[in-house]
């Protein structure tokens, strides 16, 4: 797969009215959230440390559709 995550984060911003910085956030975000997701799956993170990764996440990456992905 090849993802072009500049191109990304500019339809974001356009779809959003973000500036570029928090359309990088946005699409970092979902990157960690997917990555997560992955991991709980698998057993390897509890419901419980997926809820708290997912805050500090939020802190981190300040998404601006933060109450969207809830």
């Amino acid at each position: 797969m090849d993802f072009d995550l500049t191109k990304i984060g500019e339809e974001e911003a356009k779809l959003h009215g973000m500036t570029r910085e928090q359309s990088k956030g946005e699409v970092q975000y979902k990157m960690a959230l997917k990555m997560l997701d992955i991991l709980m799956r698998r057993g390897i993170v509890s419901e419980e440390e997926y809820e708290k990764i997912d805050h500090l996440n939020r802190q981190s990456f300040s998404p601006q559709l933060a109450k969207v992905y809830a």
